[in-house]
């Protein structure tokens, strides 16, 4: 694939701030999630996710998806942005156990869900990743979709995983939480078998997307070398010594079979951020804020001392940049910015290149 010049550009910042691992570099990512577009001014619809139906309108869906992003980038063209478009495929949360357990898929508006189906230990001996699957299936034809449509001016991704520990909640339910005192053995081999179908899964997907200049786009990022994107949300819901014990081995065999990863978590899991930090190969470490829990960018001099030498992902307003830049600049961070207005985006982001070495 021959990408467009401004990709290119922007992987070759990427390049500098992941070569130089002093503090002080911050990129800024302002994406289609962070300032969002009333894409009826381009004739596109707001087609809720259930009023999908993915069995004959997979291609159209990705079609329009392609059509928001190019309608994103054409907008902000003239803006100086660390964001790299690219497009994976995604029916909401269902799709990521699914594609494994072959569970139907229940759509809502935006996002979608399954019901658990490991009601007895016996029922692991169902899990087969299956190309068969309908689930399955409809990944690799999405995914060939959107690499067939790109011009270069996106980035074909692979997927957004579930950890290993994530996958088993998915499949078990909120009993996993249970299990892993009462269960042990069985949760350590069903976290075996979930680690396997995601290993199969992202080598399959990453045939029909391969790496762009080296390395990897992901959560609108480039990371170098192969680095997978990894949910560990139920962790959060853990003790460190309960993900020690459970999600630390599983999610490291993982990235081992890859060479490197993003992983993406909450701030609900503060306490187990400095964990997640301790994974060989790890190349990004976001924490994400949430809802009545402290927000990463109000004490990420802390967060900082969390990560050690791996860069931090967060998000943050327009105003926490302004306020927090002093504090900003003591590490490496990508800095993902919820702006109102093609101006203000402007604005924050000649202010982070002012501030930042890359």
């Amino acid at each position: 694939m021959n990408y467009k010049s401004f990709i290119k550009d922007r992987i070759q910042r990427y390049q500098s701030f992941f070569n130089d691992k002093s503090s002080g570099q911050i990129l800024g990512l302002v994406t289609p999630y962070t300032f969002k577009l009333d894409y009826s001014t381009w004739g596109l619809g707001d087609k809720p996710l259930k009023a999908w139906n993915f069995d004959c309108e997979a291609d159209a869906f990705i079609e329009l998806e392609v059509k928001k992003l190019r309608c994103f980038m054409e907008y902000t063209r003239e803006l100086d942005n660390d964001y790299i478009p690219s497009i994976t495929a995604s029916a909401g949360i269902g799709l990521h156990s699914a594609y494994f357990s072959g569970q139907e898929i229940i759509f809502g508006e935006e996002t979608s869900w399954v019901h658990p189906c490991i009601h007895s230990w016996s029922d692991m001996q169902q899990l087969i990743l299956d190309e068969n699957n309908k689930w399955f299936r409809m990944l690799i034809r999405m995914s060939n979709k959107i690499a067939e449509l790109s011009e270069g001016d996106y980035v074909p991704g692979t997927f957004c995983h579930l950890a290993p520990t994530d996958m088993a909640n998915a499949l078990r339910g909120n009993e996993l939480f249970y299990d892993f005192y009462d269960y042990p053995k069985e949760v350590h081999h069903l976290m075996s078998i979930c680690s396997d179908a995601i290993i199969r899964l992202h080598r399959e997907l990453r045939r029909i997307s391969p790496l762009v200049m080296g390395g990897s786009a992901v959560g609108g990022m480039w990371i170098p070398g192969e680095a997978p994107s990894f949910s560990e949300d139920a962790p959060d819901l853990c003790s460190r010594e309960l993900f020690r014990e459970f999600g630390f081995k599983h999610t490291q065999r993982v990235i081992d079979a890859f060479g490197g990863a993003f992983i993406h978590h909450h701030a609900k899991g503060e306490h187990i951020h400095s964990e997640l930090a301790l994974l060989q190969g790890l190349k990004v470490l976001e924490m994400s804020w949430d809802p009545n829990c402290r927000r990463p960018i109000d004490h990420i001099a802390e967060i900082y001392k969390m990560n050690g030498e791996i860069p931090l992902m967060t998000g943050c307003t327009v105003e926490d940049v302004y306020q927090h830049i002093d504090q900003i600049k003591l590490g490496r961070v990508i800095l993902m910015i919820n702006v109102e207005n093609l101006s203000q985006a402007k604005e924050v982001m000649e202010f982070i290149r002012r501030h930042s070495k890359v």
